[in-house]
């Protein structure tokens, strides 16, 4: 079908066409994605699979197939016939040509509300109210355009622009989500000072051994007890049991052997008990088997689709334990000379997933460097620069973070904590801590007071 058959831009078959071309175009998905409301659409199935669309192409940067989507919405009858009538508009439309009557649609269906609305308030002698309502209506479509080169004037487009991030904020806000706002290590904190960290994706760097597992569990454990928070734990390094013991004894602040052993004297672990009931949140742990096994980005957002799907809500936070284990969602076959540019893709896919999802994805990330006289040298700290691999992960990153730990601090059990980046707060500090391994404590805030003192 041509576009010049669907010349009424309101109409169905419009939008029968528009996503059939959608579907092949990734510019024209790119637009229908930032630009198409779900208030645009005409019932609940488009904006179903408007939605789906549009998550699809924030994480992979393509459009979903029809395979894809059919599989999604495999149980929904409504959502497959609209598909199937997709098919039968899947003819070679000019994506040009498309735009330029999706933008006449959104025009279309703003006027239609603003004129009911503006009918609503003159009735309610409410004739203020509507002048407004009509002159921001004039604002808004004389600055609103679909082309790609569009030009944007601050001082002409301020106070619209100002308007729509109050809506943003309100819809936020209506969404009733709690707030993710703590990395649970006090000077982090302070430096975050309240910011959301929803959309952001912070990564852990260390050497073997020092902790990366620990600062994960942390987080996880800390969100569920102190801010009852849901977390979702890929468990992509060691087993699952240990990942679920490791788990058991921090919530207790107790060593993991003494429960993995049973070794709980029968009072203590019904005072334990009683006190897990009393937390609100949750830490579930999604494990994948090490052999033969190739998980990517894109076994991450099934498995937050899993999770959803089953809990009826989206984690708040979610941990991968260890990042340089992962592939991207292309499941392309990186060659070793390739090894930087898979994990930065990787970074990437992760990014665009806690931005699309609204989590805090936080990841931890093994170094190469094994240099013990380097490492040993309390000067040093791990920073993107200092290991190959690292170099360009910064950028993908709101947060990279490094734990730097020397013989003699890991005798003491302290080490110091480092900001390589940071996109929302000043970086380049660097912070001693303390940790009690022993009881499952990675941040032991009295001793690191009296470090800090």
């Amino acid at each position: 079908m041509s576009v010049e058959r669907s010349a009424n831009p309101l109409s169905a078959e419009f939008l029968y066409e528009l996503y059939a071309t959608v579907l092949h175009t990734d510019a024209l998905c790119a637009v229908v994605t930032q630009y198409m409301r779900p208030e645009f659409l005409p019932d609940r199935t488009f904006q179903k699979i408007q939605q789906a669309i549009a998550s699809h192409f924030r994480t992979y940067k393509r459009p979903p197939s029809y395979a894809m989507l059919s599989q999604t919405f495999a149980a929904d009858y409504d959502a497959i016939e609209l598909l199937n009538t997709f098919q039968e508009y899947d003819e070679s439309s000019n994506p040009e040509a498309m735009t330029d009557m999706l933008e006449a649609y959104i025009k279309g269906v703003r006027l239609q509300t603003v004129y009911a609305e503006v009918g609503k308030l003159y009735n309610q002698s409410k004739q203020g109210e509507a002048e407004k309502v009509l002159r921001e209506y004039a604002q808004w479509l004389g600055g609103f355009t679909l082309k790609g080169n569009a030009f944007v004037d601050v001082v002409d487009t301020f106070s619209e622009r100002y308007r729509q991030n109050i809506q943003r904020e309100q819809a936020e806000r209506a969404n009733a989500l709690p707030l993710v706002c703590r990395f649970y290590i006090p000077y982090l904190d302070a430096l975050n000072g309240g910011r959301s960290l929803r959309g952001q994706l912070t990564c852990f760097l260390a050497s073997t051994g020092v902790g990366k597992s620990h600062i994960a569990k942390h987080i996880g454990i800390r969100a569920n007890v102190d801010d009852a928070l849901h977390v979702l734990h890929f468990q992509l390094e060691g087993s699952e049991e240990e990942a679920l013991n490791a788990y058991s004894g921090g919530l207790i602040s107790k060593n993991a052997y003494y429960y993995e052993q049973g070794k709980i004297a029968e009072g203590e672990l019904h005072r334990f008990e009683e006190l897990l009931k009393r937390y609100a949140g949750s830490i579930t742990v999604r494990s994948y088997p090490r052999f033969n096994a190739q998980v990517s980005t894109l076994d991450i957002q099934s498995g937050i689709g899993e999770y959803r799907k089953l809990r009826g809500h989206n984690p708040d936070i979610v941990i991968i334990d260890s990042m340089d284990l992962l592939t991207d969602a292309g499941r392309r076959n990186w060659g070793a000379e390739h090894e930087r540019a898979k994990r930065i893709a990787v970074a990437n896919d992760l990014k665009d997933l806690a931005a699309d999802e609204k989590v805090w994805m936080v990841v931890t990330y093994q170094s190469t460097i094994e240099d013990r006289e380097w490492l040993n040298n309390e000067n040093n700290v791990l920073t993107e620069y200092n290991c190959s691999e690292a170099k360009g992960l910064a950028r993908p990153c709101t947060h990279l973070i490094s734990l730097n730990q020397s013989s003699a601090e890991r005798e003491e059990n302290v080490m110091r904590l480092h900001i390589a980046k940071s996109r929302f707060f000043k970086k380049g500090d660097t912070i001693k801590i303390a940790t009690d391994y022993d009881n499952e404590i990675f941040y032991d805030s009295r001793r690191t007071l009296s470090l800090n003192r």
